[in-house]
């Protein structure tokens, strides 16, 4: 079976296709990925020694940006593009689950009845997953609360897919005698978050700190035995899940899985005035992380709340039961079953 995976600039968009694609490859189906140019889905998928198409992702934003200018032709093109990969492949399927590059192959998929299956992650749907959304033939969703923004017919509810967490590398050499921190922005970073990272916090714990590639030199150098400083995390990345015990983490969907699928306590910060912000709400009703309101952070604040949960292990006990409540375990496989369903059609 021939399945057209898309996705890209962000993390999130591509972690449920991350978690399909190998049980997709393990049962011989020919699988394609589009992503973006400049996105972190390239070197993720490179693993999987898959074929590879780079494609323009234009963006609407709700602000008005000198970008908009070329606009009209970024659309142009990346429609362009879009319909040589789906003529010179011809996939049976277009899986996304999310981001504006998969917009123009859903849309052209459309016209050529190559029918589209999108997942939606977060609570409420952002703007690609609802340009594509009229035109797919199946959506599935991660939250039942979501099942209210699509047509009921195409809808199902089947948790968010995460991949397998084991880790396959032990190289992040930590102080046994202490605790573990990981504090990530995203899959891309966050300045926000970089900057409120001080070398007070090292000590009293290790600190694995992924801060986004491009980001790091905007950051003050911390010198320190327990600090540990990445630009990106691959292999490692699981390492670094696996041997933390409290996580500070964004709220997107893809990073809340991962922590519920581990039973993480987690610090979580969501970015203001944006759809995260009712990923955030949603666990704090369920008591299932802490939520910290960037825009009222201070370094010291954010020391204090990383130490406070870290040796609070009542507190820690709770938000860890409560996260892994959330997760779903079986959803990996039901989206590997919506997908390969289209075999048949």
């Amino acid at each position: 079976m021939k399945i057209l995976l898309s996705g890209g600039g962000t993390l999130g968009s591509i972690g449920p296709l991350l978690a399909v694609l190998p049980k997709l490859l393990k049962e011989q189906n020919q699988v394609f990925f589009v992503g973006t140019y400049h996105g972190v889905e390239k070197k993720l998928v490179s693993q999987e020694k898959i074929i590879f198409y780079a494609m323009l992702a234009p963006k609407l934003r709700r602000y008005f940006t000198w970008r908009y200018l070329f606009f009209p032709l970024e659309v142009f093109i990346s429609f362009f593009q879009a319909l040589v990969v789906l003529l010179k492949n011809r996939p049976q399927v277009i899986v996304s689950a999310g981001g504006f590059v998969s917009v123009p192959l859903v849309w052209v998929g459309w016209l050529l009845r190559i029918p589209a299956l999108i997942h939606q992650q977060d609570l409420q749907p952002g703007l690609a997953n609802k340009l594509m959304a009229p035109l797919a033939v199946k959506i599935t969703v991660a939250f039942p609360e979501s099942l209210a923004y699509f047509p009921k017919k195409k809808t199902t509810w089947i948790g968010n897919p995460v991949r397998d967490l084991t880790p396959t590398t032990d190289n992040i050499a930590l102080d046994k005698s202490v605790p573990t921190v990981f504090i990530m922005g995203g899959g891309t970073g966050a300045c926000a978050i970089n900057a409120l990272v001080t070398p007070e916090i090292c000590t009293f714990c290790n600190v694995i700190h992924m801060t986004g590639e491009n980001r790091a030199r905007k950051l003050s150098v911390i010198h320190h035995p327990r600090y540990h400083q990445y630009a990106f995390l691959q292999a490692e990345m699981k390492e670094a899940l696996q041997k933390a015990e409290v996580v500070v983490s964004r709220a997107g969907l893809g990073s809340i899985s991962e922590l519920a699928a581990l039973a993480k306590p987690a610090l979580i910060i969501p970015i203001p005035h944006s759809h995260q912000e009712k990923n955030a709400d949603f666990l704090k009703t369920h008591q299932a992380a802490i939520i910290l309101n960037q825009e009222k952070l201070t370094a010291q604040i954010f020391c204090q709340e990383i130490k406070s949960l870290l040796f609070n292990l009542q507190k820690k006990d709770i938000l860890a039961k409560n996260i892994s409540a959330l997760s779903q375990k079986n959803a990996t496989f039901q989206f590997y079953q919506k997908i390969t369903s289209f075999k048949k059609i």
